[in-house]
């Protein structure tokens, strides 16, 4: 009878002795009585220790389920701050880029037309160069003429007269 109910309690009939009930009996059933108490009472100092630690974990995993959350919003602040800066730095980057690339265009454009100039002057220096070296060309050509114009010349009449010796007659 180690497990007794408020039924069977009630439910005990002591036999009746010369001076009432059987005290023997009355003492046996109050000491199951206690004995369950006892063991009653022990069980509820656990339960309510169990109890007590299950409302702890319970504190515990509501304050760590709060931190998460709270780590979860903070993760997700910080992901879509993070995507709105390379967002924006991407932007900025782009546009940079648009910008470069239009410099870099004017600055090649630019050197074309330098280019372009460039070969204008050093075709009109090369014209001017073709014409002073045919001017020179006929000059040389004048001075080369009248050299062998001159040597023919200076062959059909000696330059050189040549005196005799003393005591030599000239032949003409």
């Amino acid at each position: 009878m180690s497990d007794l109910t408020p039924l069977d309690i009630l439910g005990v009939d002591f036999p009746r002795g010369i001076r009432g009930y059987n005290a023997e009996a009355v003492r046996s059933f109050l000491q199951q009585l206690a004995s369950s108490m006892e063991e009653l009472l022990r069980e509820r100092g656990e339960l309510r220790q169990n109890l007590h630690r299950t409302e702890q974990e319970l504190n515990t995993f509501r304050k760590r389920e709060n931190a998460l959350q709270e780590a979860l919003v903070a993760a997700q602040k910080t992901a879509e701050s993070t995507l709105e800066n390379a967002k924006s730095e991407a932007q900025r980057i782009i546009q940079d880029g648009h910008g470069l690339a239009d410099r870099l265009v004017d600055e090649a454009h630019d050197r074309a037309k330098n280019i372009e100039i460039t070969i204008s002057a050093l075709r009109s220096r090369r014209r001017e160069v073709r014409g002073e070296l045919m001017r020179l060309t006929e000059l040389l050509q004048g001075l080369i003429r009248d050299d062998q114009q001159l040597e023919q010349d200076e062959r059909s009449a000696p330059q050189i007269t040549i005196m005799p010796r003393r005591g030599e007659q000239r032949q003409a």
